[in-house]
Formats: C-alpha cells, sequence, structure tokens
C-alpha cells in the first residue's frame, strides 16, 4: 500500500469530516454559536492527519524524535490554520463574504485552532505512555519475539 492511500485510509477521514460539518453549518443560523467548534475540531483533525503524515512519510523525510514530532505537529496545524484564516480574509476582500467579521473573532478562531491541536497532541501523548508496553511516553514499546 502506498504511504499516501495509508495516509488517506488512517487518518484522511477526519479533516474531511471536519469540511463536511463546516460545510453543513455555515449557512445556518447556527454559524456564529458553532463557529468556535468548528475551528477547535479542525485543529483536532487537521493535528490528527499530520500526527499520521509524519508517520506515513517517514521513509522519506527522515523519521523525527518523539518532541519534534510533537512540536513540528503542533507548528504544522497551527499554520494550517493561519492559512484557513488567510482564506476566509480572501474571500471576504474578493467574493464580499464578509466571514470575518472582527479581528477579535479572527483570534479567536485561531486560539481555537491551536487548542484542538493541542488537546490531539495531549491526548496522543496520553495514550502513548498507557499503551506503551515496556517504553515510554518518548519510546517505542520493545517488542517482545
Amino acid at each position: 500500500m502506498t504511504p499516501l492511500l495509508r495516509l488517506l485510509l488512517r487518518a484522511g477521514w477526519a479533516p474531511l469530516v471536519v469540511l463536511i460539518f463546516h460545510h453543513q453549518i455555515q449557512h445556518t443560523p447556527w454559524r456564529q454559536r458553532l463557529d468556535f467548534l468548528m475551528h477547535y475540531s479542525g485543529g483536532v483533525a487537521i493535528a490528527f492527519f499530520l500526527w499520521h503524515a509524519l508517520d506515513c512519510f517517514a521513509h522519506r523525510f527522515g523519521s523525527l524524535t518523539p518532541f519534534a514530532r510533537y512540536l513540528f505537529t503542533f507548528t504544522l496545524a497551527c499554520t494550517v490554520g493561519l492559512f484557513w484564516e488567510f482564506a476566509e480574509l480572501f474571500s471576504d476582500v474578493v467574493y464580499g463574504t464578509h466571514i470575518q467579521q472582527t479581528i477579535h473573532e479572527t483570534m479567536r478562531d485561531l486560539i481555537a485552532d491551536a487548542t484542538g491541536a493541542l488537546t490531539t497532541l495531549v491526548l496522543t501523548w496520553f495514550v502513548r505512555c498507557f499503551t506503551a508496553k515496556g517504553g515510554t511516553a518518548d519510546q517505542p514499546p520493545v517488542s517482545q519475539v
């Protein structure tokens, strides 16, 4: 199985679910109330996707230390959130959509994205801590032959 197909099967569903949810909600009366949740879930989903992407493409880019993997995933997820906000601004300027109401809302969206990404990484760390047999959160478990 190719690394890209493995990534899409393993983690591609997460951003797709969030995008579908976002598309369904954006033109409803609930959009404003669910805006933070949409950005938070986007941060969760993209961090989950990127975590697995770093694993699936380690053969091409090299494997990272556990700390570097957490840091790189968080940084990439925040960058995706930032570019999402750029896309919203582009839509407002070019198409007159008025997605971004205030700078306060934009900053809140970026905080939601980063908080979602951080949540994913903290949960990943906890899962690795409690499922590692003979290893620690920073070391993979020792395989038993």
